[in-house]
């Protein structure tokens, strides 16, 4: 039997169903190279659909390990910022993983600014301004979610 009833979620709930979805796909993330992070958040993965919890678990498994060290191969980091900078502009996210993108560049700051300085880059200035962008995008669709629901 369907339930039709218009009931919305607590914000309880909410943190319990979008916790157990991120710990979900940090098992299926784990195993994938960044070639297969940087398709699913392009949205090319037929598998596993891009959504914010799989956002979420590829920060924290950046965050959490040590794939970004001073002195790796450089077109692993930039393929590595470039996943992240696609995380930020993606439409999917919610602010928990909008702090998780701040958490990333402060905890990879010297690796950022090394990158930067051996190959003329700017991802550290890039990064901040996909995080802004982030975070102006998510109050926008919040505020919009919320005039929605006022009128329905």
């Amino acid at each position: 039997m369907l339930d039709l009833s218009d009931k919305t979620k607590t914000q309880y709930e909410y943190k319990r169903d979008r916790d157990r979805d991120v710990n979900e796909m940090r098992r299926v993330v784990s195993t994938w190279n960044k070639d297969k992070l940087q398709s699913y958040v392009y949205n090319h993965n037929k598998k596993y659909p891009c959504s914010d919890a799989g956002m979420a678990a590829i920060l924290h498994r950046f965050i959490s390990s040590s794939e970004f060290q001073i002195g790796t191969m450089s077109e692993d980091l930039k393929m590595g910022f470039d996943i992240v900078l696609a995380i930020s502009r993606n439409k999917k996210i919610y602010f928990q993983t909008t702090d998780l993108i701040l958490t990333f560049v402060k905890e990879y700051k010297d690796v950022i600014q090394n990158y930067d300085r051996q190959s003329a880059q700017t991802y550290k200035h890039k990064l901040m301004v996909g995080y802004e962008q982030s975070v102006s995008m998510v109050n926008t669709k919040v505020s919009i979610e919320q005039e929605m629901r006022l009128k329905y």
